[in-house]
């Protein structure tokens, strides 16, 4: 999974190519509209006020692509230090500011494991001919048996689910590099106990090509997402390890609606009794049928 989405040549997203919007395989709510960057600028000069303003106050997006979000921030919020790092490069230390993240979490390479024969055990990757296929095998990580601890495995016979240990190490790393400031991750997943939930009997795994959604995790290599949804509960348990505290978790509907009440209704006021791609966008980012129950809101605090 790693190598079929970051391989300097040949991955996923390291390709020159256009993964993002209607001539990529998926939407964002950056790409969706505007509006999603601008009410996020709101939210980070709220944080710079929280803190007092400090001198060097920075943004740092993790996974910022082609920098769209970026872009919508900086056109409401033109005066913030904004950077966008990607897998692979370093972080920056020290920092006085945020990190932001959207739909960053949910494209860390997983590993997954399924309980056979009354265990828990890894599924690998093996050639079969001119296509991979599946082989199990022991754990490959002791992290991963913490990890599953307390399940009930006697009872789970058959099921499978994905452990993000890098998302974890991750977030372990940018509480260290976070001086003072805030860790703001959008991303769709659950807290733990929905996560292992017993309807969910083949995890989150999913594979987005052309705008269609499916399960064959071995079709195009290199060509097509791979992603799975966020533990926030594991993502909370990392940022704790480096002094991030959580100050905020709910979904983005009821997130946005908090942060945007004046600039939606603005839109309501200027756009009433007319046709407005402004009121559909937001009813896209908010609606919770569509982008606002899915995607959850963790905000972690550093305060020294």
């Amino acid at each position: 999974m790693d190598l079929a989405l970051y391989h300097p040549a040949a991955g996923y997203y390291t390709r020159n190519r256009t993964v993002i919007g209607p001539r990529g395989d998926y939407f964002t709510s950056p790409s969706a509209t505007p509006l999603f960057g601008r009410l996020l600028a709101r939210q980070l000069m709220d944080f710079r006020e929280e803190m007092g303003y400090p001198a060097g106050f920075a943004v740092v997006e993790l996974g910022g692509h082609r920098g769209q979000l970026r872009q919508d921030v900086l056109l409401e919020a033109p005066d913030l230090a904004y950077q966008v790092v990607e897998v692979g490069d370093p972080l920056p230390a020290g920092l006085v500011g945020c990190f932001l993240s959207n739909e960053f979490w949910d494209a860390l390479p997983v590993h997954r494991v399924r309980v056979a024969e009354g265990r828990w055990q890894e599924i690998y990757v093996r050639e079969e001919g001119e296509r991979f296929a599946d082989e199990m095998g022991p754990l490959s990580d002791p992290r991963l048996e913490a990890y599953l601890d307390g399940l009930p495995v006697a009872w789970m016979e058959g099921y499978e689910t994905t452990l993000n240990l890098q998302a974890q190490e991750w977030m372990v790393q940018l509480g260290q590099c976070l001086e003072r400031g805030f860790v703001l991750s959008i991303d769709y997943g659950f807290e733990r106990e929905e996560y292992f939930s017993p309807h969910r009997p083949k995890g989150t795994l999913r594979c987005y090509h052309r705008h269609t959604l499916h399960d064959d995790y071995y079709a195009h290599p290199g060509e097509q997402d791979l992603t799975a949804h966020v533990d926030f509960s594991a993502l909370i348990e990392a940022g704790r390890q480096a002094g991030l505290e959580p100050t905020l978790f709910t979904d983005q509907g009821r997130y946005l609606v908090g942060i945007g009440q004046e600039l939606f209704a603005e839109i309501a006021e200027r756009t009433a009794g007319q046709f407005s791609r402004e009121r559909q966008a937001i009813h896209q980012l908010i609606h919770p049928s569509l982008m606002g129950s899915a995607f959850k809101v963790l905000i972690q605090k550093k305060t020294s």
